[in-house]
């Protein structure tokens, strides 16, 4: 099965705090709350990583995705191109030790 590792960088956005803001909020997913006659009420909105079976976070800033899933990454990624640095690997082969 052939996979991809995304590595990024949000170094840019540090001055553009709400772009990358959304952009994480779109990888990971959120929680958000409201409050209700009965008291605060919470749901969780899935990020892309939720959504794609097998795409995984490897490490801070590293993301692994299978094939099948990699146009909808590859979209994610060129909306926030202005703020991130990317580079993308084909992982061939996994080393097990």
């Amino acid at each position: 099965m052939t996979s991809y590792l995304y590595l990024y960088d949000c170094q840019h956005a540090r001055r553009t705090n709400a772009r990358r803001v959304a952009f994480t909020k779109e990888l990971y997913g959120y929680y958000y709350t409201w409050k209700t006659k009965s008291g605060v009420k919470q749901k969780r909105k899935p990020g892309l990583l939720d959504e794609c079976p097998g795409a995984e976070a490897v490490a801070d800033s590293a993301i692994l995705v299978p094939l099948e899933h990699r146009v909808i990454f590859d979209a994610l990624f060129k909306m926030y191109d202005d703020i991130l640095k990317l580079k993308i690997y084909e992982v061939v082969q996994e080393l097990v030790w």
